[in-house]
């Protein structure tokens, strides 16, 4: 179908496969950049491989330049965000542009468009020094949350609810950080949930909540994800409204949307947001929703092509799909045998295992710590739970 174009997609991890295989059985040339150690998957799927550190904007622009590109995109990391909307902005490709994509990578920029575009989102303050976190902490009750500005995912955060917690917390975070600052925030208490989110030309084609589960270690870490969320039409409307909101003071335009809410009191607040899509299998879980492969539509937008053509073939009425990831709460130790049993069938969507015998399998403190992931669909979310837990039984994972 599009035979003559070139895609650059920013990583090789096991978090672009999908987008890989989408592109490349749509005709797509596949170009994978990543860096020149290690054998990620990716590699051995895309047509091409280009050596680059995908966190360097200027070196992710001067090899774009040489690639003949058609189009940029990545999904499910935030690595190589900013060397994206870079590139795009300045080779003319459809894309987030560098301003918008330099919000979604610094967290205090992001918060303070938020709050100075009066998108709901929890009082914070930059935080240089242990003097200006004891007057901070005068400012804000306890307990709060300390956030390195400059990372993904879990890392660099840190709850506290005592003083000396925060302190500590304020400490890990500055260590982590490769910024002489972080933000300390107020600690909102509640239900948390997600959104996935896409804009195209600046019309916003739908906003999906989620839910999320989530397994606490030193904070909470996203481990499955469900499809259609199960909550009142009031916390639909205000997370829609606040998503969209927040897409409009970060500028992001022509991107996926990955957005983490949570809910107070019937409130709902942003926590943050970023121009691309969510991983641990959101972007499946999008596709099972509305019957459509979604990393098509991240793909044919990247190269320049109309991603409406395949949004309005969507199913009429939603489907019901659950995402888990699979790791180990209390053994670790070197993995002997991990099998899946049980019989498989359409609702199966996917079954992976990220780990094979002779890996070590360490008890779960990170996404890192995974060693798996399992899809399925059904009519309910309850039904989903049900063919999860049967699979999950039908899994056999030996230690040595």
């Amino acid at each position: 179908m599009f035979e003559n174009k070139r895609l650059l997609i920013l990583g090789a991890g096991r978090g672009q496969v999908g987008l890989i295989k989408a592109a490349k059985e749509m005709g797509i040339h596949t170009v994978v950049g990543t860096m020149p150690n290690g054998n990620p998957p990716g590699t051995l799927l895309a047509d091409e491989v280009a050596h680059m550190d995908i966190s360097n904007p200027d070196m992710v622009l001067a090899k774009s330049r040489e690639l003949n590109l058609d189009g940029i995109a990545t999904c499910c990391l935030d690595t190589g965000v900013t060397a994206l909307g870079k590139s795009c902005e300045n080779l003319g490709l459809t894309g987030l542009d560098e301003d918008a994509a330099t919000f979604c990578q610094d967290k205090l920029k992001m918060k303070t468009a938020l709050m100075e575009n009066g998108v709901s989102t929890a009082k914070f303050s930059k935080v240089s020094s242990e003097k200006e976190l004891s007057q901070c902490l005068e400012d804000l009750m306890l307990p709060v949350i300390i956030k390195a500005t400059d990372l993904q995912g879990s890392k660099g955060i840190y709850i506290a609810h005592t003083k000396e917690e925060a302190f500590e917390g304020f400490r890990k975070s500055m260590q982590d950080t490769k910024r002489n600052y972080c933000i300390v925030e107020e600690f909102i208490e509640g239900w948390e949930f997600g959104a996935q989110s896409f804009i195209f030309n600046n019309e916003i084609l739908f906003v999906l909540p989620h839910g999320d589960e989530t397994f606490r270690s030193h904070t909470e870490i996203p481990v499955g994800h469900s499809v259609p969320i199960e909550c009142s039409k009031d916390i639909l409307q205000q997370a829609e409204e606040c998503v969209s909101s927040a897409i409009r003071a970060l500028n992001l335009d022509n991107c996926a949307v990955n957005v983490d809410l949570i809910v107070k009191e019937g409130k709902v607040y942003i926590i943050e947001l970023t121009g691309r899509v969510g991983a641990n299998c959101l972007p499946e879980l999008v596709s099972i929703n509305y019957g459509i492969n979604y990393y098509e539509m991240i793909s044919a937008m990247a190269i320049g092509e109309d991603p409406r053509l395949i949004w309005e073939k969507r199913d009429k009425y939603p489907n019901a799909g659950l995402a888990r990831m699979l790791f180990s709460e209390t053994e670790k130790g070197t993995l002997d045998k991990i099998e899946y049993t049980g019989p498989t069938n359409e609702d199966i969507v996917e079954i992976t295992f990220f780990v094979k015998p002779g890996d070590e399998v360490n008890t779960f403190e990170s996404s890192n710590d995974c060693i798996g992931q399992v899809i399925v669909k059904g009519k309910s979310i309850e039904e989903c739970e049900d063919k999860i837990e049967q699979i999950k039984e039908d899994i056999i994972v030996k230690l040595k």
